[in-house]
C-alpha cells in the first residue's frame, strides 16, 4: 500500500460529509482499518435506531439493552420484534445444534441400540466404512469368537514363519 493512500484531501472530507460520514469515522476507516479510499468514501455509516421507548418493554420481556441494540442496529430487526422476541433457550439451542451436526442417521443408531450394539461400536463401524444397515444389525463378536479368530491368525503367522526358516534371531552385519 502506498503511504500517500493514508492522506485524505479536503475534497475527500467534503465528499464523505455529503453522505453522512464524519471526519473521525473516515480517518478511522482509512488509517486504522486500512479500507481502500473508494470503499471508505462510498459506504454510509450504520444508522442507529432510537431505542429509548423500547428499553422498558425489552426489560419486561427479559431482554437486556445490549441484546436489543444488537438486534435492532446490527441484525436490522424491526424494533418491536427486537424488544418482544424472547431469548433462545440454551438447552433447546444445544439440541438443535446437535441435530444439525449429526453425522450418522438417528434411525440407524436407534436400530443398533435395539439390537444390543453399543453406540461406540456403531460409531467405530461407521468410521471404518461399514454400511449403516450392517453396522446396526450385525451383532458384536463374543469373547470366544475373538479368541478363536486370534488363534487362527496366530497359527497362520507361525506357519508362515516356519516356511521361511526364520530362527528368531537377526544377523548383524559386522563393520570392517
Amino acid at each position: 500500500m502506498n503511504p500517500y493512500d493514508y492522506y485524505i484531501t479536503p475534497e475527500e472530507y467534503k465528499q464523505a460529509e455529503a453522505i453522512g460520514i464524519r471526519p473521525t469515522l473516515l480517518e478511522a476507516r482509512i488509517r486504522q482499518l486500512a479500507w481502500p479510499k473508494a470503499r471508505a468514501l462510498s459506504t454510509p455509516p450504520h444508522s442507529k435506531k432510537p431505542l429509548k421507548d423500547w428499553v422498558e418493554v425489552a426489560a419486561a420481556n427479559g431482554i437486556c439493552y445490549s441484546t436489543l441494540r444488537y438486534r435492532a442496529n446490527r441484525l436490522g430487526w424491526d424494533i418491536e420484534l427486537a424488544a418482544t422476541q424472547p431469548l433462545q433457550d440454551r438447552s433447546a439451542q444445544a439440541v438443535r445444534a446437535h441435530e444439525a451436526s449429526r453425522k450418522y442417521p438417528v434411525e440407524a443408531l436407534k436400530k443398533a441400540i435395539e439390537n444390543g450394539i453399543p453406540e461406540r461400536t456403531f460409531h467405530r463401524r461407521m468410521k471404518t466404512g461399514w454400511d449403516a444397515e450392517e453396522a446396526a444389525t450385525r451383532p458384536p463378536m463374543t469373547h470366544r469368537e475373538v479368541g478363536l479368530l486370534t488363534k487362527s491368525k496366530r497359527q497362520w503367522s507361525r506357519n508362515l514363519l516356519k516356511r521361511s526358516n526364520w530362527q528368531g534371531t537377526y544377523s548383524v552385519r559386522q563393520s570392517r
